[in-house]
């Protein structure tokens, strides 16, 4: 019993060691993660503090503003063009409903349907806007949208909440939770539809951070730009029902060429408010006017956006960026073999500068580089003086070597010549390894087949043996 436990344990031994050999010797999986790395400190997390930046510059003189709190800033770069006060809160009104059709279009399939229920078609306030909704009715949540947006009806706001969360509580304690990610510092939502509560609040400056985030939301732009829609009949209305939107500079009594989406709003505590998103061009502005009159929040907005459309100049800085970061002593390391791929820039690759105001006058820098699965991210940041007037974001995929199949001849000649650049002692010590387990795999075989010819003859001598003593005993009784 021995002997067969020691040639178990040399068969072992053997098998052990080859296969040791073999992974040592085979190459390390890595994930992008660990081929790429940067000697920079890593990019620290953006504050909420201050998340748009003013531009530098030489500008002209801004227009009169009659409102009390106003806000211009580019879409693509959150540049702040002009600003009134923008961080004093004031009571947004039906300007909320940006909010709740954002939380809708992340947490919502179009498709869904909207069961309405007493509570969101009963308590609304008197004179409140609404279509007309009943208990029970069903619509689409893209049908939902439409009237949330175009028609601003305060029903379908609390059923699109009661769908998301549950309760227009919840909903709200939601809206203020996704304002806070976005940056907002001083807002605070009550409920989806913005009728009056003294804790129902924000800012001119956070609401143009809200309706940044929502134009970048897939689906948004194409509903909130609708003038007209017709709502399909439901079980409990046979005919469509037809609505148009009521902000004034897309189809109202002051229509304004470049005027693309918004959302405007009123009542008696918060007065009007409005939300517009105008392009001309590469610019593409946001404005907010809040607790203005009815006239007053028209007027400033156009002149607000003819003046940011006749005094700043967009500049595309892809190019730009790409030559500078070129120049740069490189920082980034990868593993043998991998490159970087071509540079893909954000939306927010453009630079918004006073006219006359030269892109060469800019300083560049280069943020940190991180790395996230197979792709790799940065940021170059340009400064116009001590004014910082924009940073855009890149990323760049990294490409890993292709991997090579090679035929039992080419490994085996690969194996026996050396490597380029020294003496190949990986591979020497790798066959050298399997040779070893080898002859010690060859060596247990032997033992076992030898103990095994020693057990057969063995037992062929006990056999005889037993033979013997059997026909002497059959001797003797014949005797």
């Amino acid at each position: 019993m021995k002997k067969w436990s020691r040639c178990l344990v040399i068969l072992c031994v053997g098998l052990l060691f080859v296969s040791n050999t073999l992974i040592w010797a085979s190459p390390a999986d890595s994930t992008a993660a660990e081929a790429v790395s940067s000697e920079a400190a890593p990019a620290e997390e953006a504050t909420a503090a201050d998340p748009l930046h003013t531009v530098a510059g030489e500008k002209a003189d801004p227009p009169s503003v009659g409102s009390p709190t106003a806000i211009l800033i580019d879409r693509k770069t959150g540049t702040i063009l002009y600003q009134k006060d923008a961080n004093s809160s004031y009571y947004p009104a039906s300007i909320t409903k940006i909010m709740t059709a954002l939380l809708v279009l992340e947490n919502c399939s179009l498709d869904e349907t909207v069961t309405f229920s007493y509570r969101a078609t009963h308590e609304l306030e008197e004179g409140a806007t609404h279509i007309a909704r009943t208990e029970g009715e069903e619509m689409s949540v893209r049908d939902c949208l439409y009237a949330l947006l175009v028609a601003s009806a305060n029903e379908v706001a609390q059923a699109l909440a009661e769908h998301v969360s549950g309760s227009i509580e919840d909903f709200a304690v939601l809206m203020t939770e996704r304002a806070r990610e976005l940056g907002c510092t001083n807002t605070n939502f009550k409920n989806p539809s913005g009728l009056n509560d003294p804790d129902h609040y924000t800012t001119c400056h956070d609401m143009a951070i809200i309706m940044q985030a929502a134009l970048d939301t897939p689906g948004f732009l194409e509903i909130d730009s609708t003038a007209q829609y017709e709502i399909p009949p439901t079980n409990k209305h046979e005919e469509s029902t037809w609505i148009a939107t009521k902000h004034p500079l897309i189809n109202g009594d002051t229509p304004y060429e470049y005027a693309v989406a918004g959302k405007n709003g009123y009542t008696q505590l918060a007065g009007n408010s409005l939300v517009t998103y105008a392009v001309k061009g590469d610019a593409e502005l946001i404005c907010v006017i809040m607790s203005a009159q009815a006239g007053t929040r028209s007027e400033d907005t156009i002149n607000l956006f003819e003046y940011g459309f006749n005094n700043f100049t967009w500049h595309s800085m892809g190019e730009s960026a790409q030559e500078f970061l070129d120049s740069q002593s490189s920082t980034t390391t990868l593993e043998d073999g991998a490159e970087l791929g071509d540079y893909t820039w954000g939306s927010d690759a453009w630079v918004v500068l006073p006219n006359g105001v030269d892109t060469s006058s800019l300083t560049a820098e280069a943020g940190a580089v991180t790395a996230e699965g197979d792709t790799v991210s940065g940021t170059v940041t340009y400064h116009y003086g001590q004014e910082e007037a924009g940073t855009i974001h890149y990323t760049r995929a990294v490409v890993q070597p292709a991997a090579e199949t090679a035929t039992a001849a080419e490994v085996t000649l690969e194996a026996a010549a050396p490597e380029e650049g020294g003496f190949p002692w990986k591979t020497v010590l790798m066959w050298a390894g399997i040779i070893l387990g080898g002859l010690v795999v060859l060596l247990g075989l032997f033992f076992v087949v030898y103990n095994w010819q020693q057990l057969k003859h063995r037992r062929r001598n006990r056999n005889r043996y037993r033979m013997k003593k059997i026909r002497r005993r059959r001797r003797r009784r014949r005797w």
